[in-house]
């Protein structure tokens, strides 16, 4: 999904990163070519299919008509209309359809184990909870949720950037989603989170304890979240990610909207870590030069 909330191809699309309206498009260009190497078809999900199509006329793309009311000055906003998305998907979606953020790229063929789960209409989602507990603490999340869900929550967290399922899957999680939305917004400013991410965590949880059946995506190679910041949990080495069919980079939304090459991306994607690391070993090194200076050493 790629919500545009304006037409100035110099207005940041989103909040966690500095990447224009014209760059989170390159980076569907990038996914779209990713996927189409393994013979697999994206389609954009947005509101100005027009704005899209006139930077990149080869990408498949889809109008939604968004219609929720979301207050125009919510952390995230444009984030916030991935719920609409849900519903969509649950009229018009295929009979299994996969929800993807653009900062994704596809670098294998898809793995048996998932292949056999969209057979099977099993619904996925990408658990995260390792990742966030350490930056916002176990208690807070759970106490967050308990307030959006009315019972005790588990205090299980996904990712946004990937949720697969049936129709029916969709429609339900949209309509939980629907029925915690006051209360979500009612306590927004409270919350260590806003953003999709709440509410789906919500409904997903509230999925697994009536129906009691979704896989993690994370735990069977279907997709991995990199960092290649400094964070408070501890990541895998990326080469733990390189079995993976998708492969988040939520740090790295600058150099996907610039990639444009035809080789391996695995191989290319090292090069850019190996110079960022050591740029900033170099800065790191400098500012001690300078610290030993200033104190006469």
């Amino acid at each position: 999904m790629l919500y545009i909330k304006s037409k100035n191809f110099d207005e940041n699309a989103a909040e966690n990163g500095f990447v224009t309206i014209h760059g989170y498009i390159n980076c569907c260009k990038v996914l779209h070519n990713s996927l189409k190497k393994f013979d697999y078809k994206l389609v954009i999900l947005t509101n100005q299919p027009d704005v899209i199509i006139e930077q990149e006329n080869t990408l498949n793309v889809e109008k939604v008509d968004f219609k929720l009311n979301i207050p125009e000055n919510v952390r995230f906003f444009s984030a916030h209309h991935k719920i609409e998305v849900f519903k969509y998907l649950s009229l018009y979606g295929d009979e299994y359809s996969i929800l993807l953020d653009s900062d994704v790229v596809c670098v294998n063929n898809i793995p048996e184990n998932m292949e056999k789960i969209i057979q099977e209409k099993i619904p996925v989602y990408y658990d995260i909870t390792d990742q966030v507990y350490p930056a916002y603490g176990r208690i807070k999340i759970i106490e967050d949720k308990t307030i959006i869900m009315g019972i005790k929550s588990l205090g299980n967290w996904a990712g946004g950037e990937l949720i697969g399922g049936s129709k029916n899957f969709f429609g339900e999680i949209y309509n939980k989603c629907i029925d915690y939305w006051d209360k979500y917004f009612d306590n927004i400013n409270s919350f260590h989170h806003q953003g999709d991410e709440m509410l789906t965590s919500c409904a997903i949880e509230k999925y697994i304890l009536d129906k009691n059946v979704i896989i993690n995506a994370g735990s069977i190679g279907f997709i991995g979240r990199y960092w290649s910041v400094k964070t408070l949990h501890i990541g895998k080495a990326f080469e733990a990610y390189f079995d993976n069919f998708l492969l988040h980079l939520p740090a790295d939304k600058e150099y996907l909207a610039k990639y444009n090459s035809e080789n391996n991306f695995i191989e290319n994607y090292q090069i850019y870590l190996h110079n960022k690391n050591k740029k900033k070993n170099s800065i790191i090194k400098n500012a001690k030069i300078i610290v030993k200076k200033i104190l006469g050493k």
